[in-house]
């Protein structure tokens, strides 16, 4: 049976940015759109749906929540600066239901052992000290359970590119490396398979990774 995961994107108009860092817009262009959309995909490749409970860890416009839904039978999302108002109005055109929250995942919104994935799409790299963030994750994920993390490459080249499309201080907002992340994420979590975008050069090229986090036992 294929239980392949595929990225769906909202018509354009149902969702709407929530803050001026939010990507939204360009996962409709038609070039910069495909590499939007080609990195969530390599990360969603990783999963084996379905899954009981799932959520979304910094969902922003709710632009992952239509997909997530579609392998999930509970789905929550959690988010610091989103607007909770503004994305349920949209899920509701989509006639999507999710519990949403804003506010900070460590103060104890979710059950111990109650999620089977956690989803983090472009969320890690704006964190400088994750280590109590991914301590309160493996606590909330059951045994055996999945972290899902998409990052972005963080360094001089991907300031010059993100400057091509319009984000010019970037630095200050990419605050951990992926390879940083991980060695912080050993202590709560194994690597169970990574991927990245580009993957036909060699790893020194790649612009977004992926990787599929197992809850250690």
């Amino acid at each position: 049976m294929d239980n392949k995961v595929k990225f769906i994107l909202p018509p354009y108009g149902i969702l709407h940015s929530t803050n001026k860092e939010d990507p939204l817009a360009f996962y409709y262009k038609p070039i910069l759109g495909h590499l939007y959309k080609k990195r969530i995909q390599n990360g969603l490749d990783l999963l084996s749906p379905p899954f009981d409970s799932v959520l979304d860890f910094g969902y922003g416009s709710g632009i992952l929540l239509p997909t997530l839904n579609s392998i999930s039978r509970e789905l929550y999302a959690i988010d610091l600066n989103s607007d909770v108002g503004l994305v349920n109005s949209g899920l509701k055109k989509l006639n999507i239901k999710a519990s949403l929250i804003e506010g900070d995942i460590v103060e104890n919104f979710y059950k111990e052992k109650s999620l089977d994935l956690i989803v983090a799409f472009s969320v890690f790299e704006h964190i400088l000290n994750p280590a109590p963030i991914l301590k309160e994750m493996s606590k909330i994920i059951k045994d055996g359970g999945h972290l899902l993390v998409g990052m972005p490459r963080v360094d001089s080249l991907m300031e010059k590119l993100f400057r091509l499309i319009g984000y010019k201080e970037i630095n200050e907002h990419h605050l951990m490396n992926f390879d940083t992340f991980l060695k912080i994420a050993s202590d709560f979590f194994v690597v169970e398979k990574k991927s990245r975008l580009l993957s036909f050069l060699p790893p020194f090229f790649g612009l977004y990774f992926n990787v599929l986090l197992r809850k250690r036992d």
